[in-house]
Order: C-alpha cells, then structure tokens, then sequence
C-alpha cells in the first residue's frame, strides 16, 4: 500500500507518558524500530520565548478547552514534548492514600511501597528534582510563607525538577534555557540517539489492531519539518501505545471502537480534572511576583480535611487579566494593579465521577463534560475563605475573588470572611475556573466492568492496543501528577515483552 510505514511500536503522543514509556523501552530492548506520532509541531528551546500572545500556540485551542457547560477550560500542551514542555516542573510523589485505593479497588497490586518508592528514586535522579533554595524566594513566595505563618498553617517547599535554572519565570512558555528537565530535553534527546523516528504535525484519525491511520500536516512556520511527505499514512505496529493526553486518548479510542469492537461503557467515562482557582491580593506597592522562579512553596494542611492545596504562582498579565473576576470598567481597574499583586494557586480534588467525560459528536470532535460537584464546590468555597485570610494576614490591602458577596473584599473584612464569601455567591457562570491536570478516562484496572485497560495498560478486548499517560488513572492523583504518569510509563514499559 503505498504511504504504509512499519515499525515494531507506535506511541501516539510524545509527552510525559509516551516519552517515558519509550526511553524505558528502548532502554531494555534496543533493536526496536519505534516511532512516535506527535499532533503538535517540533519546537525546541530555541523556539521559545516570553510572548504571551505568540505563545498561545502551544497549546490546544490556544490554551483553554472549554467544557460542553462553559464553565471550566483546560489546558493541554500541543508540542512535542507535550506537558513537560509547559509546566512549571513542579514534582510530587503519589500520596500513599490514594496508591491504596488503587490497589484495594481496581487492583494495581504492583504499586508496592518499594516499587514506588525506588523508581521514584531513579526517577527523580534522573530529572533532577530538588527542592529551590529559599533565596530564590521571590516575595510573592515569602509573602505567603508569611501570611501562612501568622495564621500557623505550615508550609512546605516544593520539589522541581531543574537544572542550572536561569529563574526567567516564563516557564509556561516553554524553558528558554533548557533547564525544565521534561522530555524535551532529558527523554527526547535519548531517544534520538537510540534511533527513535519522531513524526510531528501527524494527526491521528483512527487505531485498529496493528494499525494506526493518520495525516501528515505541514509543519508551522519556525519548527522543525517531518522528513516525510504530508499526506496520509498507514502506520503498522506488532504494538500501538496511545499515550495523546486525557484530552484526546479516549477520544482515539471513541473513534476507532468500531473497528476494534469496543463495547466498554467506561472509555472517556470518570474524567477529574483538579479544578483551580488562580487568585491574588492586591498590595499598597509594587512587589516582586513576576520575576524569578514562580513557585517554591504550598501547603497541604487542608488537604485530608476540606479536599484542596494551596501553592504560590504567577502568571502573566493576560493569563492573570482572565483568572480575576468581573468585567469592563471593574475589571480594568483590578488589572492595573498587576505590579502589586500576590497570587495563590487552589486546586480542588475533584472525585471521579461516572458522568464527567470525554464523548465525541457525529462529527468525531471532542466533548468535554464536565460538572462541578458538590463536594468540589465546597473545597473551592472553604478554600477561598483561607486564600482572602492568608492575603491579609501577608499584608494585601484588597482581594477580588469568586464567591464573594462584595468586590473588593477590604482588610478590614478579614473577620467576616466566612461570611462573605459562600457557596451561594458562585455563580459557575461567571467564575474563571481552570485545569491543567486532567486525568482519567482509560482506568486502568483488573475488573473490565470498572476499568478500560488491565494492570499492563492493555485496553480490554484488544490484542495490540495499550494506553500509557494520565489516561489511566483510576481517580484523581490529588497532586501535580507528573511524577505518577512516569512511575506507570515505567512499569507499561517494563511488562510489554513479557
């Protein structure tokens, strides 16, 4: 046939999931012929820089994939590299809580304390991850360690996975530098050497066994070129590993279930997306928050009981223009404050949930439903109480936030704070609630009944079809899950030739 191409594995997708699972492959077995579909162009550092607008094609629908009821929007890397060309680095362990559901009642047995704990080990050596030193604390970062002191809410350092990190803060952006250790410049280089074939621009249509359709699109302006034709192809593999994001997996396996005889109610079912809330206290002077390294410390302290964290950031003024509530001649007035802002970063566990999903129309195209949850609304509400408390007791003299019955709430509101902001003042409508972890959508379990994949990532019913990202997570990780994504890549990788 003619564009057919063969290769002993095909990865769709060369994120966290796809990069991982193919640097542990090849690392085992290194006569494979490998290659991996990627949708979005090939950018490297040199590619990148601190322009907010120019920056937006990054990602997917320039940076918010809005859910079907409008009221969350998600973003999701279309780059190689995927997340890790974009995220801030920030690196946590699964919470031993959540491991434990995951063995108990889908059976992913192999998570064992000392599994987990030594490839995290290696891991984490290999990516470099550390905490900052806190004289890189900018003061959007000390403010909070101090506004959380005086409210004796403890503090931790955050884990990032740097290496002689230049501290541009632009690191949603891509890192100018290299410094993010993600896949672009710890996996990716590797594999490259090892001989892997990376096919950008490459859209997939549909997988069958052995088979994966796709169209080769012409490559942007200032990236890198296929060195193949654009057209359509016909890849065949003795193993296809779709490895696309929680936004697009799913949405492979919804258009391919035909072919493969799919049935399971399941595929795109239980998506969580660990809804955020980036918000910020407004000071009487200008203060370093968009400089240096943007996150160094959070707090888990209400995590266990009220369902969130809290972390610092800071972003740029347009992703900060559309995190502050209201509109027009209001809102105008709250950005020109930009310079005196501090921000804290909420993030809400959602529970995962048969009826948030992935679907596609007749057409094929993605439908992200998605409902905030009851529970979920209250750990946004609780959470916010404690943001516009910290905001004071760190010396913020104002504070715009969702859920509040006045704008803006004054120091001198801080004893009625509970009162002021409430469940009953959020209007979902009106509230820029965002996501950048989405997760789910391809369980991975023992019971098909529950799940879309068995413990090896294998898609049930299938022979040669596995999924190896976020995808597989049976419920929300509760933390940036980076590091997660790599421990399953790892063992996917490790049990395919067995």
């Amino acid at each position: 046939m003619k564009n057919q191409l063969e290769f002993d594995v095909i990865i769709i997708g060369s994120g966290v999931g796809g990069s991982t699972f193919a640097d542990y492959l090849t690392n085992e077995h290194k006569n494979l012929k490998i290659a991996i579909l990627e949708s979005g162009p090939h950018r490297s550092k040199e590619n990148f820089n601190n322009n907010e607008i120019t920056s937006t094609a990054l990602y997917y629908n320039s940076g918010a994939v809005l859910s079907k009821n409008l009221q969350i929007g998600v973003a999701a890397a279309n780059t190689l590299g995927g997340g890790s060309a974009v995220y801030t680095g920030v690196s946590f362990r699964p919470p031993k809580s959540v491991l434990n559901v995951w063995r108990d009642d889908f059976g992913l047995d192999f998570l064992t304390n000392d599994y987990v704990s030594k490839s995290l080990d290696a891991i984490e050596a290999d990516l470099s991850v550390h905490e900052l030193p806190s004289d890189w604390d900018n003061q959007n970062n000390q403010l909070f360690q101090a506004g959380a002191e005086r409210l004796s809410i403890p503090v931790k350092r955050l884990k990032i996975n740097t290496k002689n990190c230049q501290q541009l803060s632009s690191c949603n952006f891509g890192c100018q530098s290299g410094a993010k250790q993600g896949a672009l410049e710890v996996q990716i280089p590797r594999l490259l050497k090892r001989g892997v074939q990376f096919f950008c621009n490459t859209e997939v249509i549909s997988v069958a066994e052995n088979t994966v359709n796709v169209i080769v699109k012409e490559a942007p302006q200032n990236t890198i070129k296929n060195n193949i034709d654009n057209g359509n192809y016909q890849f065949k593999s003795k193993k296809i590993i779709i490895a696309a994001g929680v936004l697009n997996t799913p949405v492979i396996l919804l258009k391919s279930a035909k072919a493969l005889r799919l049935k399971n109610k399941n595929i795109g079912r239980y998506i969580t997306l660990h809804p955020v809330f980036n918000i910020n206290g407004v000071f009487s002077k200008n203060i370093s928050n968009n400089t240096g390294f943007p996150k160094t410390v959070y707090t888990d302290y209400f995590s266990d009981s009220d369902g969130f964290f809290l972390e610092t950031s800071f972003y740029s003024l347009g992703i900060t223009a559309k995190n502050n509530p209201g509109y027009g001649e209001l809102h105008q007035e709250v950005m020109k404050d930009y310079k005196k802002m501090m921000s804290i970063l909420i993030l809400a566990h959602d529970k995962a949930e048969f009826k948030n999903s992935i679907s596609i129309n007749k057409k094929g195209e993605r439908i992200l439903n998605y409902t905030l949850s009851n529970q979920s609304k209250k750990s946004l509400v609780k959470a916010l109480q404690e943001s516009a408390k910290l905001f004071f007791a760190a010396g913020c003299e104002k504070t715009f936030l969702p859920a509040s019955k006045k704008a803006p709430l004054l120091k001198r509101d801080v004893n009625e704070i509970d009162t002021l902001i409430s469940e009953k003042y959020l209007n979902l409508n009106k509230t820029p609630i965002s996501s950048a972890h989405p997760q789910g959508g391809s369980r991975m379990g023992v019971d098909a009944s529950n799940s879309v994949c068995d413990i090896y990532g294998k898609v049930h019913g299938t022979k040669s079809i596995y999924v190896c990202d976020a995808s597989l997570f049976p419920t929300s990780v509760k933390v940036n899950p980076y590091e997660t994504i790599m421990l399953l890549a790892k063992w996917v990788a490790e049990n395919m030739f067995k």
